[in-house]
């Protein structure tokens, strides 16, 4: 049994058909839906034929929607309904099969390792501020399942043993409670939220942009996806703003150059902290090329090579912030996995500096 069947209409975006799905949900999905997100920087054309290089084919087109089959060589080929917007190239893709199986088998790893695409990265604040907001909407609001972390290199403070770096896997009702509670007292932040707003909607949430409608609302969840959207597009937006081109210096000569992007520390890379720093790049595999580095007036630079995304590009870094420069051609997946890498193993509280 492959994802569950829509009528046969023409979709003009992803707009309508989120609006249809929302009228339907009830007669149409009778399992978990899941709605996965990403950014690309491909044209939909363009994004079609990399998938259709993948092993993807489509099978049935519904004007500005697509239904894809994937055979990743498990019992039953995976399917998905998959949007792309033309104006921000953020791609949806939806899907009723099994997350353990056909999600994490076929799209999950497309889009953490193609060069170009990316998985919409939700960054813990903005966990924070969604969970936050829905409280605040409805006060009965249980948390039954998080994944909260302290990374190794934090800030955020904590009453007991902030030297130490931890993760916490939770099940329980009383989860709003008691993630309030660690992140008072344990100084971790949220990875993976389960909500469950009694008389309304069921659904789980995760930092990869992954969405789980257990029951409820369909036109509830997709507000929230929305808000993520928005707050990707951000760093997009500061993606967009790097360059790289050649530029003629003299008929024998071509000069490269590149417009970097910059993103802002609140929490100082220290000198004797490079060679954790650059541990853990190591271990997110990056590889690191001619770095060099000087004391008193932090100054790091060094070459980096993404092994996961295969580009290159360059930091320089002082205490205060780190210029990301391309070295070829941008890439909008390395940009995006390299924020994350920040925010997660440098400083979580990072963010995009302006313009």
């Amino acid at each position: 049994m492959g994802v569950f069947e829509v009528e046969p209409q023409k979709f003009p975006d992803r707009v309508s058909f989120n609006h249809y799905l929302a009228e339907h949900y009830d007669t149409l999905i009778e399992n978990d839906l899941y709605v996965i997100a990403g950014l690309t920087e491909y044209s939909r054309e363009d994004f079609l034929d990399l998938l259709r290089n993948d092993g993807y084919e489509i099978v049935e087109n519904y004007g500005g929607i697509q239904k894809i089959r994937c055979d990743y060589g498990g019992d039953r080929p995976a399917e998905f309904y998959f949007s792309y917007d033309v104006e921000h190239n953020v791609i949806l893709f939806y899907t009723d099969m099994r997350k353990t199986e056909e999600v994490e088998n076929t799209i999950e790893p497309f889009l953490e390792n193609k060069p170009g695409v990316h998985y919409l990265y939700i960054s813990p604040s903005l966990l924070q501020d969604i969970r936050e907001k829905i409280v605040s909407e409805d006060p009965a609001t249980e948390i039954t399942e998080f994944v909260a972390k302290r990374t190794e290199r934090t800030d955020t403070s904590a009453r007991f043993r902030p030297e130490a770096w931890r993760t916490i896997n939770y099940y329980g009702r009383d989860g709003l409670e008691s993630l309030r509670e660690m992140e008072e007292h344990y100084g971790v932040l949220p990875r993976i939220m389960e909500f469950n707003v009694p008389g309304d909607l069921c659904f789980r949430i995760n930092h990869e942009g992954v969405f789980k409608l257990k029951s409820g609302s369909l036109k509830r969840l997709f507000k929230h996806i929305e808000t993520c959207i928005e707050e990707a597009l951000k760093v997009k937006q500061a993606y967009e703003r790097t360059d790289f081109e050649m530029i003629t210096a003299s008929p024998q000569l071509e000069v490269p150059t590149s417009e970097p992007a910059a993103i802002s520390l609140n929490n100082r890379i220290r000198y004797h902290e490079l060679d954790g720093l650059k541990n853990s790049m190591r271990d997110r595999d990056y590889v690191l090329v001619g770095s060099y580095s000087e004391e008193g007036s932090l100054y790091f630079t060094t070459e980096v090579i993404d092994q996961v995304k295969n580009s290159t590009f360059r930091i320089k870094a002082n205490e205060d912030q780190i210029r990301i420069f391309p070295q070829d051609e941008s890439d909008l997946g390395t940009f995006y996995r390299f924020y994350e890498f920040i925010q997660d193993s440098v400083d979580e509280s990072a963010e995009l500096a302006p313009a």
